[in-house]
């Protein structure tokens, strides 16, 4: 079982406790927001039936925000980042890449998108296609992307409106999809207002400028199999916590692993930013022949960054969590099936902030 290994933990327990008590504005997963994050992307391409289709493909539709009086064609202006992990070796200093680009659509409009834009974007304002290279590639093969709304000057704003959805296309022979995870602004805010209260080129998941975001995560696990029908499940996670393209401090996850019978298997995942992790590499235990179930609990501790070599990252402490769970089955005749999940919070939010703009000095 975890334990809380530090004088600190127990603290942050007893505050997070507290907190849970009282009146924390949570992001709600089931209603529009401001932002939008899509925990996993996949660069690529599938051929099926002859036509080809990207890897991983994204749905971006805009609404009318509850209490406002939109127009026929009323403009809605979007930034977005697609984030990569940070690369576990010294000597490329952990930085989490990540590339930018802005999208222009219309309420109720769909942006579909891909991180090779390959076919190219579609849905964008005042066309069937946007300009060339309207859509930034990805600089990695695999990672998460991040969008929020902004005005006309790029600055962040309130417009709890977006919705999203993706389709991860493993193989040609399986796909599945899971819905995007929308953080409201906060709520003292009027809609079009402006986010960035501090004006520090952050979007700061603190009540005051958006809803906050949550450290821990749980949910059910189908545990792997090598033996027919064989089943691969995969746990992605990310943090907001995210200083793009600067050197970032690997986060700690501890997570015990549950069967079927309460017995509980205690391990834990590293990652920089973003991380996909195969059940059996984190834990050889963590199989169905040593686990005796086929399905179980999984249930974090607080998420925590941790300085290291040397690393000076500001937002280091405990942090916030994200994560899906996707599973893969082939029987023995070759089909295969998939689906894809997000996972539960502990409802305990972890004050924090997203650094997009290096005009600002950091902290």
């Amino acid at each position: 079982m975890m334990r809380m290994k530090t004088v600190r933990g127990l603290l942050l327990g007893l505050l997070t406790f507290g907190l849970a008590t009282s009146a924390v504005a949570l992001n709600n997963s089931e209603i529009p927001g401001s932002v939008l994050v899509f925990p996993k992307f996949l660069r690529g391409n599938v051929t099926i039936d002859g036509i080809l289709h990207p890897s991983s493909e994204f749905e971006i539709g805009v609404t009318c925000p509850k209490g406002v009086n939109c127009f026929e064609g009323q403009r809605v202006k979007l930034q977005a980042h697609w984030v990569c992990p940070g690369s576990q070796k010294p000597r490329e200093k952990f930085i989490c890449r990540e590339t930018d680009f802005v999208m222009q659509t219309t309420v109720t409009a769909t942006i579909t998108l891909n991180p090779d834009n390959n076919p190219p974007a579609v849905g964008f304002y005042g066309s069937s296609a946007p300009p060339q290279g309207g859509v930034r590639l990805a600089p990695c093969k695999t990672g998460y992307l991040i969008v929020w709304v902004v005005d006309q000057f790029d600055r962040p704003i309130k417009w709890d409106g977006l919705v999203g959805t993706a389709v991860l296309r493993n193989t040609a022979a399986s796909a599945d999809a899971y819905n995007a995870i929308p953080i409201q602004a906060a709520k003292g805010l009027e809609p079009g207002a402006l986010t960035d209260v501090d004006g520090d080129g952050k979007l700061d998941f603190d009540q005051s400028e958006y809803r906050a975001v949550t450290g821990a995560i749980t949910g059910t696990i189908r545990y792997d199999s090598d033996t027919a029908p064989l089943v691969v499940t995969t746990l992605t996670l990310l943090t907001l916590d995210v200083r793009s393209n600067r050197p970032n401090a690997p986060t700690f996850v501890d997570i015990d692993f549950y069967n079927q019978f309460e017995v509980p298997t205690s391990t834990y995942a590293e990652f920089i930013c973003w991380g996909e992790f195969k059940l059996s590499d984190i834990d050889q235990n963590l199989s169905q022949a040593l686990q005796g179930s086929r399905k179980g609990l999984l249930q974090s501790g607080p998420a925590e960054k941790v300085d290291i070599f040397g690393i000076d990252d500001p937002q280091e402490g405990y942090v916030t969590l994200i994560g899906i769970v996707e599973t893969r089955e082939l029987s023995a005749a070759g089909d295969e099936t998939s689906y894809s999940y997000s996972l539960y919070n502990d409802g305990n939010y972890v004050p924090t902030y997203f650094k997009y703009d290096w005009s600002y000095p950091e902290d």
